[in-house]
């Protein structure tokens, strides 16, 4: 299975965790594990959100750093399309190469 098949896998798993609302740090960190000092393969195009409309990439951000993905996303709605916020693309890549040692 190559890195962009484990990638989506990984944002499902995201999502319906975060729709039933037992996400937290800790089972993130867990779900994350095998993408340690991975190189991050992105699957653009996924049209995947959670029942709020947050993409994986929104409710990582918010679950590890949930301060800063505020900040980041105190603006956005004045933009047309919210999920092209460069802040929160950018917290989430501090978060994959931080956290989990990502490469990308």
């Amino acid at each position: 299975m190559g890195h962009h098949r484990e990638y989506q896998i990984m944002e499902k798993q995201v999502i319906e965790l975060y729709d039933l609302g037992v996400l937290n740090k800790e089972i993130l960190n867990a779900i994350m594990q095998p993408f340690c000092y991975s190189t991050i393969v992105c699957s653009v195009g996924n049209d995947l959100t959670s029942k709020n409309g947050k993409s994986s990439d929104e409710i990582i951000c918010f679950i590890m750093e949930p301060e800063k993905y505020r900040e980041a996303t105190k603006f956005v709605y004045a933009q047309e399309e919210p999920e092209k916020n460069q802040k929160v693309s950018d917290l989430w890549l501090e978060i994959m190469c931080g956290e989990w040692h990502c490469q990308y």
